[in-house]
């Protein structure tokens, strides 16, 4: 009886002890951030400073260090290896590997855009009252796209190596009788430029680098999100509603078609969601305890497991996406100057 007394004794004990495990909160680790990380700081309409963020050697603090300043625009091309930026007298691209840099065009430009396969890129430049869109391959050599009246015209979207689309406000004459007012248009640009032209259904949201999909919404309302698989056909183009109502676009994984949104949960609380690319099936959110500015601005990386947000003010975070746990880059006892009370735009994550 004693052996069978102290049989049940140890089991119960077991049993509780396992009970008491599985009861206990899941440990969950702080997201550590390694690599490099290009950020704007600033007002980009003044021009900001383009700073290098790197991981401590030791300490909570992180390195950053000034790379150039009076930056208005940057964007990473494709494969991550190059940077397009603008200032307010060029375009410049600089290399990520080496830092050489090469002015490619002169004058002030805006809405710079990568070609999927990186050998060009498209901008665009006032002239007088008109705005004019331009390609340019990488040592300089332009070919005029379009030439608007609009100044308020949207940024063009590259879908292949060899078209892009962008938004037409106004319309433009031509030698053919003229082009209808409000119209999206497929540029085709090869030796010579063919466009085409549809009426204006859509505002393009996003593209993904690797051609895999759009997200749109219509060109007069806010939502709601539609997505497409292509955009090669803008006449018969039947964009779906994907399953996220109030969403922010926040950006594509690097390198990668994983879509991320962001939605409001509370008055505390922010949703950050991605969608399967495969079939845009919405995936269980992560509840970020943190709310955004409408100005923030986020990287994914490749993994898209971690998200870097930056906001104004001067804040910097580390978000895990699947549990939503966050760490600041800068806690504010050594939170840097050089960022304190601006907005930061992560520009680039150069991942180890």
């Amino acid at each position: 009886m004693k052996a069978t007394a102290r049989f049940f004794i140890g089991l119960t004990l077991t049993v509780c002890g396992l009970l008491s495990a599985c009861q206990r909160p899941a440990v969950t680790e702080a997201p550590k951030f390694t690599g490099r990380l290009l950020v704007l700081a600033g007002d980009t309409a003044g021009g900001a400073d383009l700073v290098e963020v790197t991981p401590p050697s030791s300490g909570p603090a992180f390195n950053y260090a000034t790379v150039t300043t009076g930056v208005r625009e940057a964007v990473p091309s494709p494969d991550r290896t190059r940077l397009l930026y603008t200032t307010k007298d060029e375009i410049v691209v600089r290399d990520l590997r080496s830092g050489s840099i090469k002015s490619l065009v002169k004058g002030e430009c805006s809405c710079l855009a990568w070609a999927p396969d990186g050998n060009r890129f498209s901008y665009k430049q006032k002239s007088g009252a008109q705005t004019k869109l331009y390609s340019s391959d990488l040592d300089g050599k332009t070919k005029l796209i379009s030439t608007d009246p609009s100044s308020e015209s949207d940024c063009a979207h590259w879908i292949a190596p060899d078209r892009l689309i962008f938004e037409r406000f106004v319309g433009v004459p031509s030698a053919k009788g003229g082009v209808k007012p409000n119209t999206t248009t497929l540029a085709i640009v090869n030796e010579a430029v063919k466009l085409i032209d549809s009426e204006r259904k859509w505002s393009v949201e996003a593209v993904c680098p690797s051609g895999g999909g759009a997200f749109l919404r219509p060109h007069d309302q806010a939502q709601p999100i539609l997505v497409a698989k292509n955009l090669d056909n803008l006449k018969t183009l039947d964009p779906k509603p994907i399953d996220c109502s109030g969403c922010r676009f926040a950006g594509f994984a690097a390198q990668s078609c994983v879509p991320f949104f962001i939605q409001d949960a509370t008055s505390t609380t922010t949703d950050l969601v991605s969608l399967n690319p495969i079939n845009w099936q919405r995936q269980k959110p992560a509840t970020i305890s943190l709310t955004f500015s409408l100005n923030a601005r986020m990287v994914i990386k490749s993994s898209a497991k971690l998200m870097v947000v930056g906001d104004a003010l001067g804040k910097l975070f580390l978000v895990d996406t699947e549990s939503g746990e966050f760490v600041s880059f800068f806690p504010k006892s050594s939170e840097p100057a050089i960022f304190q009370g601006k907005l930061l735009t992560p520009v680039i994550w150069i991942e180890n």
